[in-house]
């Protein structure tokens, strides 16, 4: 049977229709075995899928008249691994029973996936075992770490101390070698770990693909084996199968078939296929063919064979989907990244202990720590319903007559709890702003089921739709993003308030009941939900995903998360002031979802521009807006038909050699039939690094204006050195730059606490210098570096070519005395190329915007004194954890 999500239901969740079922345990023991097995794996199967998906409902149709659930019961077979997360309720108006269904908890289970079945199999002594989830995850994990099988049995002697393993083993690959056998032959060996012996009775005939895949899976995940089919199990006797019911030849070729197309899944590079022989001896019977016995020899795999597709599912494209077995193993393995080269960052969210789709969440070591910015910006009170944030629910109430009085009535019946204002949840959850919508409240309390209000200025027929979206994806973030584990669900209510200040309840009173137990939520359920929902909202894909190899999630600083919420339709243009390691670019990228969502434009409406190419291809790649440099935003010959909304980076090293790139932006966001565009520029006057007119308007014409001042970047040698070359601009600023651009500085804020390295070293000339750098590289690398890792920066474009060609051949030289493999990984690239597994080699200007763990920069030095210091810091703030200043001695 195949399972759709139901659409048709009041519930926001995902819902699963599982058609007919006849219920209670009377009933189903009295109907047909295989209908009773079809409802019940069908009904499994959306369980399964649900918990790996964020959880939800099950919507049941009951076939069979006069059905109670408080008399009758459910009547299903279901494992014990579902207990704790099923509720069910009967609505006897229509008919129906709903399963609800929380998500997978991976802490409590110990395993990241609810398998019904890992389908892996293991022999130990004389068994072939299916392993458990648990024992699974150990062997897969074991598999990736040293392609060993973890369940390889040393050779041990059987109960009468006489045979060993590697006795039998032997005894029966000498067997295997032979032309024929003797009926009632009594064999020398016993079954063992790697010997099995089967019978070809009617009832193994009948499964006999069945019974070799799960014999095949166990040997070539243990240690190899054979299978002889034709040998009594006790008695060890030869007794085969009868000539006439069964061709060898016809059988050998099903047999390769079957072992042929057994599911596999590699860790290793190999990819090699299982190894197997099968061999028919003729069974003799004083000297007459009397039958056949079948022997399947099976060497042992390199990585995981199974006997069927792991039985584990998933909600996908709105269909139950089974997981493939490398999807499977790779999501069953998966861990938190190892951030012990990325000291700054602290996990606050583990996949180990959250549910089957989130991602591993850190923060920075001196930022809140998820608890305290929960405590800070959702507190719970016992006493009372708090409304946040206070800004915007009075701002709201003064925009809107009627409005604080309709939440107000709707709060009389609730005595704590948050009430949680936004101009737009379903912007907050990465759907498109609805219109019509003045805003949204999330009311979360201990005594109430979770209420989503939309208010309305306007009622256009389509309220449900959004309010149904908005509310299931929420609740789907909460957990699936958020890491929730607990039950959960949310109940849209949407009000139209008319201009008359009066209000309208536009539900009635069709409203989903829910199991008692989601009713229910203790305080420190409530914070720990808030903590989900802290995540959802300020979480953001981290750069470290690429440098680690696996999805991580950050956490925005209070700053930047003010900024992300501020209204854009009211804040159309800002300009924003960031120090170095601020977190600009960052937002700039947080800011382009928003506008994608709000303004319901594409990636083609929004425009990125940025003075350099490597920056600009970096963006490209996000595939949130267009991209440009500021040179090709003047002088192509396109007007940007398209674009209705530029964000603008690193404003402060424009030019306007090509024309007033300012006026052109401005002119092309105020051009909107609907009003004008957005136009957010991003700049830090510390790291201009010229001389000439950047374009920008006058400091005090820069309104509105925000800053960015906490340094979150660069471990604490390395900030220390900011802080100094910073304090020489501000007492010498370029003469293109005025004092009082630089009194952020006042402002700053820098974490401490991350450890370090910085270095200033002479060198006499260019080959020392070069050799120097190799030398690191490689001991980089040999330490537990990457390529990835490491930025070499000189302070002119016209030095680029030269120092490549020079640090290339260096690398080779340093192979080549050296020998080793991980010399074969250093390459060196241009900064073109950031996202490649290689060095980077580039100018100080083109690696603006970029960062890298480790720096090393050229000879810092400029043909404009005025800025050299200002060249200095864009240099040395590249660096996140090591920075080496390498310099000509005199």
């Amino acid at each position: 049977m195949s399972l759709k999500t139901d659409l048709e239901t009041n519930f926001a969740e995902c819902v699963l229709n599982a058609g007919k079922v006849i219920l209670g345990e009377k009933q189903r023991s009295e109907m047909d075995p295989d209908l009773q097995k079809e409802q019940n794996q069908s009904i499994l199967h959306a369980i399964c899928a649900l918990l790996n998906s964020g959880g939800g409902v099950i919507k049941i149709e009951i076939a069979n008249e006069d059905y109670d659930y408080r008399i009758h019961g459910v009547g299903l077979e279901l494992p014990a691994m579902f207990k704790g997360y099923l509720d069910e309720l009967q609505q006897e108006d229509q008919n129906l029973l709903f399963i609800f269904v929380k998500s997978w908890n991976a802490k409590a289970s110990g395993v990241r996936l609810a398998t019904l079945s890992s389908n892996l199999y293991q022999r130990h002594k004389t068994s072939t075992n299916k392993m458990t989830s648990e024992e699974a995850l150990a062997f897969l994990r074991e598999k990736t770490q040293t392609f060993r099988n973890t369940f390889s049995l040393s050779p041990k002697n059987i109960q009468d101390g006489v045979q060993s393993e590697e006795d039998i083993k032997a005894s029966a690959a000498a067997l295997f070698d032979r032309n024929h056998l003797q009926y009632l032959e009594t064999l020398s060996f016993t079954q063992s770990t790697h010997v099995e012996f089967k019978m070809f009775s009617e009832e193994e005939l009948q499964h006999f693909e069945k019974e070799l895949s799960r014999c095949v899976s166990a040997f070539a995940n243990t240690e190899g084996g054979y299978i002889f089919w034709g040998v009594h199990k006790e008695t060890r006797q030869v007794i085969g199968c009868e000539e006439e019911k069964i061709d060898p030849t016809t059988m050998r070729d099903s047999i390769g078939s079957w072992i042929r197309k057994l599911p596999v899944h590699h860790f290793c590079t190999q990819r090699c296929e299982i190894k197997y022989a099968i061999k028919f001896f003729e069974v003799k019977n004083q000297g007459a063919l009397r039958g056949y016995v079948c022997a399947v020899k099976v060497e042992q795999f390199c990585c995981a064979v199974f006997a069927e597709e792991p039985s584990a599912w998933q909600v996908k494209d709105n269909w139950v989907i089974r997981l493939a077995p490398k999807e499977w193993a790779t999501w069953m393995i998966e861990t938190d990244p190892d951030l012990s080269r990325n000291s700054d960052m602290v996990l606050q969210l583990s996949v180990s202990s959250a549910t089957p789709k989130s991602r591993s969440v850190c923060t920075h070591k001196n930022l809140e720590f998820l608890r305290e910015q929960q405590k800070r910006y959702f507190p719970v009170s016992s006493e009372n319903v708090e409304y946040v944030p206070q800004k915007l629910y009075m701002e709201l109430f003064l925009e809107n007559g009627g409005l604080k009085r309709l939440i107000n009535k709707e709060m009389q019946g609730v005595s704590q709890g948050l009430l949680i204002f936004s101009r737009s949840w379903a912007v907050d959850v990465g759907l498109q702003e609805k219109q019509e919508v003045i805003c949204d409240v999330l009311l979360l309390s201990q005594e109430k089921i979770p209420v989503l209000y939309t208010i309305l200025r306007k009622d256009d027929g389509c309220w449900k739709d959004y309010t149904m979206r908005v509310a299931r994806t929420l609740k789907q973030k909460l957990v699936n993003t958020g890491g929730y584990t607990g039950k959960l669900c949310l109940l849209p209510k949407a009000f139209l308030l008319n201009p008359d200040t009066t209000a309208k309840a536009l539900n009635g009173s069709k409203l989903p009941s829910y199991p008692v137990s989601y009713c229910r939520m203790t305080t420190e359920d409530m914070e720990v939900l808030l903590q989900s929902l802290l995540i959802v909202l300020g979480g953001f894909r981290s750069l470290l995903s690429e440098e680690l190899g696996c999805e991580v999630l950050n956490l925005l600083t209070d700053k930047q998360y003010e900024l992300l919420s501020m209204n854009l339709c009211k804040t159309r243009l800002l300009f924003v002031h960031g120090l170095p390691g601020s977190g600009k670019t960052i937002l700039a990228f947080r800011i382009m979802e928003k506008i994608r969502n709000v303004f319901h434009c594409q990636p083609g409406g929004i425009l990125y521009i940025c003075e350099n190419q490597p920056l600009k291809e970096f963006v490209s790649r996000k595939n949130i807006c267009q991209a440009v440099t500021r040179k090709a935003f003047m002088i192509t010959n396109s007007n940007f038909e398209n674009i209705q909304h530029i964000i603008i980076d690193e404003a402060q090293n424009f030019r306007t050699e090509d024309g007033d790139w300012y006026e052109k932006a401005k002119a092309i966001t105020r051009r909107g039939k609907g009003g004008p565009g957005i136009l957010w520029v991003f700049l830090d006057y510390f790291q201009t690094s010229h001389t000439e007119h950047s374009g920008l308007p006058d400091l005090q014409d820069q309104y509105p204006r925000e800053e960015l001042s906490r340094v979150v970047r660069n471990a604490d040698p390395i900030a220390k050195y900011l802080q100094e070359i910073m304090q020489k601009v501000k007492e010498y600023p370029p003469p293109n730059i005025s004092s009082e651009s630089l009194n952020i500085f006042r402002e700053a804020e820098w974490s401490r606490g991350v450890p370090g390295y910085l270095e200033i070293s002479e060198h006499k000339d260019m080959e020392q210098l070069v050799d120097y750098i190799a030398e690191k590289c490689h001991s980089l690398v040999k330490a537990g570096y990457s390529c990835q890792d490491i930025a070499v920066i000189c302070s002119i474009a016209s030095d680029v070519h030269k120092y490549t060609g020079k640090l290339r051949r260096a690398l080779r030289k340093r192979k080549r005395s050296q020998s080793n493999e991980e010399s074969d990984l250093l390459v060196v690239e241009s900064a073109s190329a950031i996202m490649g597994n290689h060095i980077v080699l580039d100018s100080v200007r083109r690696f603006s915007g970029l960062e890298r763990n480790i720096v090393f920069g050229i000879n810092p030095m400029t043909a404009q004194p005025a800025v050299f210091h200002n060249l200095l810091l864009s240099l040395a703030s590249r660096a996140k954890k090591q920075l080496y200043i390498l310099k000509f001695s005199n």
